[in-house]
């Protein structure tokens, strides 16, 4: 699932792209993507509309059009946008075609059917972005704002992390790397965490998700760029989906446990499980 150096890659990508663009005309191949609208609705909705801008919440990739309206984007597994020349047919996971006005094919594709796409008149009405948490890299994200919240939470830590009602926008990926960066086991309960170990956890987050941006996201199957180029940040992962590898710091063999149904990569010997609650 793309997370949230990888949409903001794509949002980028986009804004260099398709600002001032016209949405002259739609075409929907597969409508499971579709939010509470049917075909013809959802078309009526956006074609004759001006793409301002393309943003992105956590995870979420919006398209800022006017007049105002705004088309919310879940990309979920598999679901990505790409720019293209006029094609004569769709390939086997288009799903639709947003064709504009300077003849660019703006194409939404999904392998396994599970993105959405949600046409809202104001922001605040998108159910996709009502229960997002904060921004890992805004200014309300920093160690008063982590320690208070994960004080009274016994979640482990990397679910805590991924919950996205708290912080919207990590994944396994980044949730993995963050916290072996920053020294820390992923089974720690989170009201345990000390202060140190809270400034550690937000400056290895922004670090982190900022050298991600910087590297175009990461490509570990299906996630590529607008250009349907791959990203680079897989280049530097230390420990996702290394088990049995040697940690860079230590040598240990990277271990593989699993939590909530989802591998988790850490390091044992640098991120070691505390025994007794943090002071």
């Amino acid at each position: 699932m793309p997370e949230l150096p990888e949409v903001e890659t794509i949002a980028r990508e986009l804004n260099a792209k398709v600002p001032r663009r016209r949405i002259d005309r739609i075409e929907i191949f597969r409508d499971d993507a579709l939010v509470g609208v049917p075909r013809k609705g959802f078309r009526a909705a956006l074609e004759g509309r001006t793409i301002r801008e393309c943003s992105r919440r956590g995870k979420l990739l919006i398209f800022h059009l006017a007049p105002e309206r705004y088309l919310v984007s879940h990309l979920r597994m598999t679901g990505k946008f790409a720019l293209s020349e006029p094609l004569a047919a769709p390939l086997p996971h288009h799903r639709l075609w947003f064709h504009l006005d300077d003849g660019t094919l703006l194409v939404y594709q999904d392998l396994r059917c599970f993105g959405t796409l949600e046409v809202v008149d104001r922001l605040a009405d998108a159910r996709s972005l009502a229960k997002l948490g904060i921004d890992p890299l805004s200014r309300r994200f920093n160690a008063a704002w982590l320690g208070a919240a994960l004080a009274g939470s016994r979640t482990p830590l990397k679910h805590w992390l991924m919950d996205q009602s708290r912080i919207a926008g990590l994944g396994n990926i980044y949730a993995s790397e963050i916290l072996y960066a920053a020294g820390i086991s992923p089974e720690t309960p989170s009201h345990w965490l000390d202060r140190d170990g809270v400034e550690r956890l937000v400056s290895e987050t922004r670090r982190i998700l900022r050298k991600a941006i910087e590297k175009n996201g990461t490509t570990i199957s299906d996630f590529r760029r607008v250009d349907e180029k791959m990203g680079e940040f897989q280049n530097f992962l230390r420990v996702y989906g290394k088990e049995g590898d040697p940690c860079p710091r230590c040598h240990t063999p990277i271990a593989r446990i699993r939590q909530q149904q989802r591998s988790t990569f850490f390091c044992p010997a640098c991120q070691p499980l505390p025994q007794f609650p943090a002071a």
